[in-house]
């Protein structure tokens, strides 16, 4: 990756942090200058967080579907804060600023670092505005550090010799996709690309044997996530709730849609439509990435094989939720690794400060006026349903979410599940159902909390005492929301 000193490597570290910072500051509706996160994933995340803090294990205690190490990350995030997404925001910074700084990294094996800066922080300000950010908080955006440094190994590995991975880069990369996987393991596109290419490059040097080399070295490295998390299961007495929750139950329960080729494309166009800026940024750095003949060759199939089981997995394997695209934004910032930038030929000292002003002003810009999110920015959260409802809820109740996902009012009333299913999740579970219903007969929460539409007459042990509207998929203060008092 070139030689670089450690205070350079420091001053562009620190940038990569500010930016970061001040991006996800207007970005993100975790960031302090919004009022809560209103999406309901997550809420969801932040909840499963605040029981693991209070010694919950999840899927036995808790249920949802993701990953055992996304919730990890949000219960560190109730550790920083308990009561708001100030928590999960300062994650936020600092998983985007190693994405950033990876990317700068990679850039300066081409150019100048301040002009790999620069060019970093203004195309992640892309990223960030685009629809697949959502508002914030996503398993996606989490994996994205995780997807750069294998990006970014790979850079280091086949753009600077011939033949396949060295063992410990190749560990890394394995305990990276072990990160994904126990993340959200849809998300591994990338390293089945990466794969590919490592085992066409090991059957081409030694044969069978240096490819199970290969494959041998890459699982030992993805396993080390993965047997821990089995350790810490199994030591809980929770394995199968594990395997259930998070492997079978997403595999075979979690989407009955049967998908064709017009709902594959209507949902690229949508990508294309909602993330444009990076989308463009993307394709036109991939063209002249995949033209550079400074680049060698088994590295350009390389990133052409991970974009490519990259865009497979987001687009291929099962329902594309809008959000879902956004781990294809890592791409971005690959073809500007070795594009050329007129700015990096500046020889005055003014006139290079005066082109990385002007670049992080654009960035500013975009973060300012593009974000999706800026109708919530610098919102009184007293302004908000989820506040609004939380009043009527006295001190010490027991509050259940008996419909939709996660609205926000455990954690605007401060209270935890009491019940291991707390939401009604998009996976077909039966026994997820069966057991809301029978938390409500039973009348066991104080109060229940639906979204869209009101308890069922049969449930007449609970009364309407509240109802509010708040704000839908679209934005929109369009979703209804009934809170009930047991009789």
């Amino acid at each position: 990756m070139g030689k670089n000193s450690i205070r350079e490597k420091l001053y562009i570290g620190l940038l990569c942090l500010i930016a970061s910072g001040v991006l996800l500051l207007l970005c993100s509706q975790c960031s302090p200058l919004y009022p809560i996160n209103v999406w309901g994933d997550a809420n969801c995340l932040l909840t499963v967080g605040r029981v693991m803090r209070e010694g919950g294990v999840i899927y036995r205690d808790i249920y949802e579907q993701k990953g055992p190490t996304l919730y990890l990350i949000h219960a560190i995030a109730a550790c920083i804060s308990d009561s708001s997404f100030f928590g999960v925001y300062v994650l936020e910074v600092l998983s985007f600023a190693a994405v950033l700084y990876m990317a700068c990294r990679a850039g300066m094996r081409r150019r100048r670092a301040w002009a790999s800066a620069c060019d970093a922080v203004l195309i992640g300000a892309c990223v960030l505005v685009g629809s697949a950010f959502s508002r914030g908080d996503s398993a996606e955006e989490f994996c994205l550090p995780y997807l750069m440094a294998a990006i970014y190994l790979a850079f280091g590995q086949y753009g600077e010799k011939d033949g396949p991975m060295d063992p410990k880069a190749l560990f890394v990369c394995g305990l990276m996709a072990g990160m994904v996987a126990t993340i959200k393991f849809t998300i591994l596109g990338l390293f089945v690309g990466l794969c590919i290419e490592e085992g066409v490059l090991a059957l081409r040097e030694g044969g069978f044997a240096r490819a199970l080399k290969s494959a041998g070295v890459f699982l030992a490295g993805m396993l080390l996530p993965i047997g821990a998390w089995c350790a810490y299961f199994a030591l809980h007495g929770a394995l199968g709730d594990f395997y259930t929750a998070y492997v079978h139950n997403n595999v075979f329960l979690y989407s009955d849609e049967t998908r064709t080729l017009m709902d594959v494309a209507r949902d690229v166009w949508d990508a294309v439509r909602g993330n444009v800026l990076w989308v463009l940024l993307a394709c036109v750095g991939l063209l002249v990435f995949f033209a550079d003949r400074r680049e060698n060759l088994q590295l350009r199939l390389a990133v052409l094989s991970m974009a490519l089981c990259a865009f497979a997995a987001v687009f291929f394997l099962g329902r594309t939720w809008p959000y879902s695209p956004l781990v294809l934004g890592i791409f971005a910032f690959v073809g500007f690794t070795s594009a050329p930038n007129p700015a990096d030929r500046l020889k005055s000292g003014l006139a290079r400060r005066l082109a990385a002003s002007v670049s992080c002003v654009l960035a500013l810009a975009v973060a300012v006026f593009l974000s999706p999110n800026t109708y919530l920015r610098g919102m009184e959260k007293e302004e908000l349903a989820q506040s609004r409802l939380a009043a009527y809820v006295h001190e010490g109740a027991t509050v259940l979410q008996y419909s939709h996902l996660d609205d926000g009012l455990y954690l605007t009333t401060g209270t935890l599940p009491q019940q291991k299913y707390f939401v009604r999740l998009n996976v077909q579970y039966d026994e997820m159902f069966a057991e809301l219903d029978r938390y409500v007969e039973e009348a066991i929460p104080d109060y229940v909390l639906t979204a869209w539409a009101p308890l069922e007459e049969r449930f007449d042990r609970y009364q309407l005492i509240a109802t509010d509207a708040g704000y839908d998929d679209r934005d929109r203060i369009n979703k209804l929301l009934y809170l009930y008092r047991r009789r």
